[in-house]
């Protein structure tokens, strides 16, 4: 089972920032633990940084509930980034599931604000 560790920092504007370390696998059986670290993480900062380069696996699930704490975010107004993407499973995940992106979905505020671009 993989932990998600927030950390909260003050961002260099000084707003709240916090990091939520994703673990290593965002799967069907994370699902429900990773929404509500995901969710609990944006409710407690306005700028979140998602840190996913220590996944290891990961399925359509979990990229389902980093879409759905994307598009809470947008509706919040917070900013949430995704790092780590570069390496592990992310660049075939995201090639074959279709999530590789060359605009934003119509979910998004800004044609450019998107987890996978």
């Amino acid at each position: 089972m993989s932990e998600f560790l927030l950390t909260e920092e003050t961002g260099t504007d000084g707003r709240p920032l916090g990091r939520l370390a994703l673990g290593t696998a965002l799967t069907v059986a994370e699902a429900a633990p990773l929404r509500l670290a995901l969710m609990k993480a944006l409710d407690s900062c306005e700028e979140l940084v998602l840190e996913a380069g220590g996944v290891e696996d990961v399925d359509v699930a979990g990229l389902q509930a980093l879409c759905a704490v994307h598009r809470a975010g947008v509706a919040g107004v917070r900013k949430i980034r995704l790092t780590g993407l570069d390496a592990g499973p992310w660049p075939e995940m995201l090639r074959v599931s279709g999530f590789l992106r060359h605009e934003a979905c119509p979910a998004s505020n800004d044609r450019k604000n998107c987890l996978w671009l």
